[in-house]
């Protein structure tokens, strides 16, 4: 375990080396610090992984978001260029994949393989942490990355959140290894990930609050404790009290600045204000409706309806511009009191890496604006809309169906560190408990920001492990036969759900005698258990139980995974699915294929509530394909051959118009969802109830572990296929 004692960065002189060679030490470094059996885990790991993340990658149907992600970055890389658009979130992934698609050309496939191999990285990273983990603790890490179920999901999908995952991670090895080395290098390396963190998602903000929180907690608190006992606040009037207090925490403020030459958390913490702290200008529009900047009439971020959202308009502009200048003006100055020279190498990396990548490498000037005040003015606005309107408890219950296990385990480990008040445990848990609770908090709900939750539950779940095997004494449990006790738990785990799922068969005796089978099994399973707890001791029975239970929630975690990536893909009976295209437009797709006119098929896809969208991604090369929005009066001209794909709201216009020349329309399920009617509402009197209903904690149950229950009350929107009666096609809609 690295010491808890921050070294300093050393300053005296010595030769100049490259930075090839630097590198080059640090990896040999590395290679020669890890065991055979590390690596022979890790490389498994990262086979498994690939394997996992590329396999099929491209049958599920490219979901809305997908896309707009894929067709944009389509267009950048055939030459139409890229605008920065804060609705899309950062520039990075079309970037990305405008190369990957100029160099692999475009599909399905190629749209998702940024994500697969980022997901399959990120598999690696605790390798850079295990002066913190332990070896085992990284390893064990790896392993839950490997077989989550968001991270599998998501590794397979295209949206930026598996990149935030790679970043934050990132961040977080940088921050403790700069604590525990105190060389600058972690923090130019951190300046690049922040700046592709900013490229990628504006949660960025919530990453950087948070890390840099923790930062001022741990720098702060020694000085603030000293400052509380000699601030004299008797005797004088509440004014003067809060002036002392303001003060007091303003000079502790002041004396952690000076200090933070010395590297540790005071130094990263300064770090983090003077590279970001232009980026958080726009957080001035939260006040643009409040009485603190209402008098001016100033718009600092347009609102939903307008030409910009999230932007200054008018005076705004003069407003925003000020602001910005005068946070780099104040980086400036902090910068100053830490380390110029450092602060101008950390914010050069940012800024450079930052602007080419918001500019489309210099193609797209305006990115600079839009980067520093849209990107984070149109997710204030969007707040207020609370996209999803899911209820408070939605993570608490999506974690549950998917991440059980880091959750579970997690909570167990944030309790254990929090006790032992040991810094780097209490920082896992303060990591897990506050991502958990912003994203708690924030308006926004969805199943691909469980990425996010997922990431230091599994961290810390990883070390957690570690230090419980290590609890056990493996000798005596071997040469004593108490390892059985790790299969205890699972075979009790499933005996124990088979006697309360177990479903009559009518033949009463047997029914009863096969129950009672059960209990015994069980009963004398409980006094095993009993026995062996008073033999080994309560911490050993409690270490190797745990284990097995680690092992059952594990293999349940690799099937729950495996199910919801390649069985359930594009099918919402996944709360992790949320909304997706249908299975029926790649169905429609093949058929267009079928009928050998390829990009030359007329095709008139009905643009009502959005359903240009995947279309446009797969049409992308077809020439003769229009997106008009229907109405009663579209059917009433000659459409000849066109085969035509029409909202379901003007389903009966297209059967009266049509019904000359054009087959019976076909149903197609555009987009379909998960019943969210199912878990809306709940209240802790329906939780008891249910809990008290065996019918219906044991539909709960099977659908955790089937997803059984929810297929035939899916939402979804739909549309109609016409072809021409001359079109050859044997095409059959949806049920």
């Amino acid at each position: 375990m690295a010491s808890e004692q921050t070294v300093s960065e050393t300053t005296t002189s010595t030769p100049s080396v490259p930075l090839t060679a630097r590198l080059g030490s640090a990896f040999n470094e590395m290679r020669a610090s890890v065991r055979w059996w590390e690596a022979a885990g890790y490389a498994s790991l990262v086979v498994v992984g690939l394997t996992m993340r590329l396999w099929d990658l491209g049958a599920r149907a490219m979901h809305h978001d997908e896309s707009l992600h894929a067709l944009y970055s389509w267009k950048l890389a055939t030459g139409d260029g890229y605008a920065h658009n804060p609705m899309m979130h950062g520039p990075l992934q079309f970037e990305v994949n405008a190369a990957l698609f100029f160099a692999l050309g475009d599909s399905e496939v190629t749209a998702r393989l940024l994500y697969a191999f980022m997901g399959t990285a990120l598999i690696l990273m605790p390798l850079l942490f295990r002066s913190r983990l332990g070896r085992l603790g990284a390893l064990f890490a790896a392993v839950l990355l490997t077989v989550s179920p968001a991270m599998l999901y998501y590794s397979r999908f295209a949206r930026n959140d598996i990149l935030m995952a790679v970043w934050t991670f990132g961040l977080v090895i940088c921050m403790w290894r700069y604590f525990d080395e105190g060389r600058h290098r972690y923090l130019y390396i951190s300046a690049a990930l922040l700046a592709f963190m900013f490229a990628t998602k504006e949660s960025a903000y919530m990453v950087v609050g948070m890390v840099g929180l923790w930062c001022f907690l741990m720098a702060m608190q020694p000085k603030l404790s000293r400052a509380w006992s000699s601030i004299e606040t008797q005797g004088v009037s509440p004014p003067v009290a809060l002036g002392r207090i303001v003060g007091s925490v303003w000079n502790s403020f002041l004396d952690v600045l000076n200090e933070s030459r010395r590297g540790g958390p005071a130094s990263f913490m300064v770090f983090l204000i003077v590279v970001t702290l232009p980026m958080w200008s726009a957080f001035a529009a939260l006040f643009q409706d409040t009485p603190l900047l209402s008098w001016m009439n100033l718009t600092l971020a347009a609102g939903e309806g307008s030409a910009r959202i999230g932007d200054p308009v008018g005076g705004g502009n003069v407003i925003a511009f000020a602001i910005v200048v005068g946070m780099i003006a104040l980086s400036a100055y902090f910068a100053s009191r830490w380390n110029l020279w450092l602060w101008l190498g950390c914010a050069n990396i940012f800024y450079i890496i930052w602007i080419l990548l918001y500019t489309t490498f210099l193609t797209n000037f305006a990115g600079v604006k839009s980067g520093i005040w849209q990107a984070l003015g149109y997710w204030i606005v969007q707040q207020g809309e609370g996209r999803g309107s899911q209820p408070w408890y939605y993570y608490f219950l999506i974690t549950s169906i998917y991440e059980f296990l880091p959750f579970l385990l997690g909570i167990a480990a944030a309790i254990y560190y929090l006790r032992k008040r040991e810094t780097f445990g209490v920082f896992l848990a303060f990591w897990a408990l506050m991502t958990f609770a912003l994203y708690t908090i924030a308006s926004e709900k969805m199943p691909w920001l469980l990425v996010n939750i997922a990431l230091p539950f599994i961290i810390m779940t990883g070390k957690f492990l570690s230090e419980v095997v290590r609890k056990v004494e493996w000798r005596a449990m071997m040469r004593e036969g108490r390892y059985l006790l790790i299969f205890g738990v699972p075979l009790f785990a499933i005996l124990l759900w088979s006697l309360i799922s177990y479903s009559p068969s009518g033949a009463a005796g047997q029914d009863i005698l096969i129950q009672a089978f059960a209990a015994l099994a069980l009963l004398g399973m409980v006094g095993v258990g009993v026995y062996m707890y008073r033999r080994v001791g309560r911490a050993q029975f409690l270490s190797v139980s745990a284990l097995g239970l680690t092992a059952l929630l594990l293999a349940l975690s690799v099937r729950s995974g495996v199910i919801a990536a390649y069985q359930n893909g594009d099918i919402p009976v996944e709360m992790i699915v949320y909304t997706q295209t249908s299975p029926d437009i790649t169905r429609l797709l093949d058929t267009f294929d079928e009928t050998g006119t390829g990009t030359e098929l007329p095709v008139e896809i009905d643009s009502t509530s959005g359903f240009s969208w995947p279309w446009a991604w797969y049409f992308r090369d077809a020439k003769n394909v229009q997106y008009p929005v229907h109405n009663e009066n579209s059917f009433s001209r000659s459409y000849e051959d066109r085969v035509l794909v029409v909202h379901s709201s003007n389903q009966s216009w297209a059967d009266t118009g049509l019904s000359e020349v054009y087959l019976d329309g076909e149903r197609i399920r555009h987009r379909w969802w998960f019943p969210e009617h199912t878990y809306r509402g709940l209240t802790p009197g329906k939780i008891v109830s249910g809990l008290l209903d065996r019918s219906a904690w044991r539909g709960a149950m099977h659908y955790w572990l089937n997803r059984d229950g929810v297929y035939h009350i899916l939402g979804s929107e739909d549309s109609y296929v016409y072809f021409n009666a001359t079109v050859p096609q044997d095409y059959r809609g949806a049920p």
